[in-house]
């Protein structure tokens, strides 16, 4: 509670001590004697967020002063646990505000130094919020009050009974929910833009897929053809190691043959010799036969012609006689022995010709063994020939099989029964032909694939977690909409019966209402009035006057006032440019508040006399302006 507001060079008050008491205050006075400076001291002093935004300090002080300074004299009583400001250990306490025309603001606690925020802590502790627009109604707020619109007005009604956090909260959620939703509609843009490079990839994937696929049955192909050039390569080389072994066979046969020639040609050279020589001693016998022959032709012929020559006389001459006879024994024995002779000479001849023949027959077999060993001769020297270069070949063909088969072992194992060479190269050109237009492809593709699938899939449950999210916050939406909603219900009901019961009081009626509930930024409210017995209509129409409107807006801020919990309210020159009638009316309004309330001191400022009830006890401060200063009486 406020005992005492002391103003010393504050605007019109050079120094004044202002006594207040519990229960309403009504501080009167002519416009212009200063009534509202002193509730705009006390609002300076407790640091009201108003008074420090609406003008500068500096100009509150009185001219020609360099400083004014405003103290509140305050409880400082607990019913229960400390002291609200524990550095004083007084009942009572004198809050202080220096306004410096330097611009310097500080406050003072039992004109010791203190911080602003010890100050609102300790207001906090007494249940003073100075910047609830309920505590200190200024000046023309009630006409101000009136002309914002229904959303406005439920915004300043939620602010002044504290249920400004359950909008918060659910602004606060609805915030989260459009920024959930908007984060959920760019996140399907860019998870569609992803998917859309995703699938581009993908198909990019697929392609190398292919290429891959190609390329290993390419690789199986040169593997294939590969071995298929070894095995033709091998059967090659097996031709030539079985011709090498054929020759190699038939050398073995044209040596023995050779071999058997020679030896035949030596039977046959020995046999020629033999034969040559038993031809040469029949020859030399015929020729001796031939010779002896001849001879006994000859001693045969001489012999005749001799017995020719002879006979003629041998009959006359014995000796003759004897001689033929000599010579027809020497003629005989010739001729036995020529018929001997004769008979050996066919023998030899015949053996001659017999061995002749022999001679020839050998003669040629041994020219044909000789022809037969030159042959076979040849034919060795050919086949070894042939042997050597087959032997080269097969060296070669080795040379050339030994980096197929380590190019054939570094394309895989072993190819099992390859196809046919031609029926393998042109499936391999086929293959080749369809790698080609994928020959751009790499393993970046993979790698890119794989990364935007990542990232699709990340974003996919990211947006997963958004829209769980979202969905979350959009059920923590309505559950936060429920309860404001509840609250809001039960405090409009609650001050809507408490509004027409104080509209009563001057013989009228009224009701709130709340407009778009549905919509928390939208939603509104509305008064509705009713005087002279006729039906509550919305303020916001032309068919309540103007003093009517004013009226119906005092009793609604008054019936909310009664929401605030506070030590002490305040309202100032509630009553101006009304006529006299609904001065009074309105008097008789704060009157009724101030008894219905539980707070222990009302300050109500007005320009004009009231008529209150006699029994109830009211402090009355009149302010009147003299030569430029106000001064303050207090009526008993």
């Amino acid at each position: 509670m406020i005992r005492e507001v002391q103003l010393t060079n504050f605007m019109s008050y050079k120094n004044a001590s202002i006594p207040l008491e519990p229960g309403l205050n009504l501080i009167v006075g002519p416009n212009g004697a200063g009534k509202s400076s002193i509730l705009l001291g006390i609002s300076v002093v407790l640091g009201q967020a108003y008074t420090e935004r609406s003008r500068k300090l500096s100009e509150l002080i009185r001219w020609g002063e360099d400083q004014a300074r405003i103290s509140v004299l305050l409880d400082n009583e607990s019913e229960k646990g400390p002291r609200p400001f524990p550095q004083a250990r007084s009942d009572k306490i004198l809050l202080t505000r220096i306004l410096k025309r330097s611009g310097d603001y500080h406050y003072l606690l039992n004109n010791k130094p203190v911080s602003r925020t010890s100050l609102m802590e300790g207001l906090s502790k007494i249940g003073l919020n100075p910047d609830n627009m309920l505590v200190i109604m200024h000046q023309l707020m009630v006409g101000r009050f009136g002309t914002v619109s229904p959303i406005e007005k439920l915004l300043l009604l939620e602010d002044a009974v504290g249920f400004g956090a359950y909008r918060k909260e659910v602004l606060e959620a609805s915030d989260r929910l459009q920024k959930l939703t908007t984060e959920r509609e760019t996140m399907s843009s860019v998870i569609e833009g992803t998917r859309e490079t995703y699938l581009h990839w993908q198909r990019e994937y697929e392609k190398y897929e292919t290429k891959k696929k190609l390329e290993q049955q390419l690789k199986d192909l040169q593997r294939e053809l590969t071995w298929r050039r070894i095995l033709r390569k091998e059967a090659s080389q097996k031709r030539l190691q079985d011709r090498i072994s054929s020759l190699q066979r038939k050398s073995e046969d044209a040596k023995e043959e050779l071999d058997s020639a020679q030896k035949e040609h030596l039977k046959l050279s020995s046999e020629l010799d033999r034969v040559s020589q038993e031809l040469e001693t029949f020859r030399e016998e015929h020729l001796k036969l031939e010779h002896s022959r001849g001879f006994r032709s000859g001693s045969l012929e001489w012999i005749a012609r001799f017995r020719d020559l002879v006979t003629p006389g041998a009959e006359q001459n014995d000796q003759l006689r004897q001689t033929l006879a000599e010579l027809n024994q020497e003629h005989e024995k010739i001729s036995n022995t020529a018929q001997l002779d004769e008979t050996e000479y066919a023998r030899v001849r015949s053996k001659i010709a017999e061995l002749s023949g022999h001679l020839t027959k050998s003669t040629d077999l041994l020219v044909e063994s000789k022809v037969k060993s030159e042959v076979n001769s040849f034919k060795l020297s050919m086949m070894a020939q042939e042997v050597q270069e087959l032997q080269v070949q097969l060296g070669l063909g080795e040379e050339e099989l030994a980096p197929i088969r380590t190019q054939a072992l570094q394309l895989g194992p072993v190819f099992e029964n390859p196809r046919d060479l031609h029926d393998v190269t042109l499936e391999t050109a086929a293959v080749q032909e369809r790698i080609r237009p994928l020959a751009h492809l790499s393993a970046d593709v993979e790698k890119m694939f794989k990364t935007y699938g990542d990232v699709y899939e990340d974003l996919r449950k990211k947006a997963e977690v958004v829209e769980q999210n979202r969905s979350e916050v959009l059920g923590e939406l309505l559950g936060r909409f429920d309860r404001w909603k509840t609250v809001m219900g039960k405090l409009l009901e609650d001050l809507s019966a408490r509004y027409s019961n104080l509209l009563e009081e001057v013989g009228a009626r009224g009701r709130i209402d709340l407009k778009s509930s549905k919509n928390i930024e939208k939603a509104g409210l509305e008064l509705y009035a009713g005087f002279k017995g006729n039906e509550p209509v919305s303020l916001d129409s032309l068919a309540p006057s103007g003093g009517e409107r004013t009226v119906a807006l005092i009793a609604f801020l008054l019936s909310l006032q009664q929401f605030i919990s506070s030590p002490f309210r305040a309202i100032d020159e509630f009553d101006v440019h009304m006529d006299p009638k609904n001065r009074e009316t309105v008097s008789r309004l704060i009157h009724a508040a101030s008894k219905t309330t539980d707070t222990s001191q009302y300050i109500a400022i007005t320009p004009g006399q009231l008529s209150l009830p006699s029994e109830d006890q009211v402090h009355v401060v009149v302010v009147q302006n003299v030569e430029g200063s106000s001064i303050v009486k207090e009526l008993k």
